[in-house]
């Protein structure tokens, strides 16, 4: 893994360009996500959360068996492989962060109560969906930042703003 780039300095990375043991490294990263994911739906994870990560809803490529856990980002491609990556290269840690989506694959809210035995350091909205979300939820103190689909699509060029914000904490 190379050194992480300094806040600020732009990440230029792709998934398929990463190594053997990079990309082991970002499958168990992956790992760690599902399984916190899962504790939250199950009523099981509790206590401190350091960054609570609100998504859209699952992609269009996401898997249609109603059993998968659609756990957010939970893919090594298109903009979860590059999103992935780059935390990986960033070096940021997998289990100081709680991803969820704000709806399901049908477009139905999440279930806000799931959050309600974590203590949540800071919330980082990943788009406007998400931020509507928290807003009609009653979350008034949250960091917006841009749908990694679209920084990747129409800011590529630009540091995403995302990696400075879980740097700093």
């Amino acid at each position: 893994m190379r050194k992480a780039a300094t806040a600020g300095e732009k990440v230029k990375v792709l998934y398929s360009k990463l190594s053997e043991s990079d990309k082991k490294a970002v499958a168990k990263r992956l790992v760690v996500r599902k399984l916190r994911y899962l504790s939250l739906l199950n009523g099981k994870l509790k206590g401190s959360v350091k960054v609570l990560i609100v998504g859209d809803r699952p992609g269009p490529a996401a898997p249609t068996d109603p059993t998968y856990h659609h756990t957010p980002f939970y893919s090594t491609k298109h903009c979860s492989g590059w999103l992935n990556a780059c935390l990986h290269v960033e070096g940021i840690a997998e289990d100081e962060l709680l991803w969820i989506n704000a709806y399901d694959r049908e477009g139905k809210p999440t279930d806000f109560s799931l959050l309600k035995n974590l203590r949540v350091e800071s919330i980082v909205a990943l788009g406007g969906n998400a931020e509507k979300w928290l807003k009609q939820n009653g979350v008034s103190e949250y960091c917006k930042v841009s749908h990694p689909q679209f920084h990747k699509r129409f800011k590529s060029s630009e540091r995403y703003e995302l990696l400075d914000k879980l740097v700093s904490h």
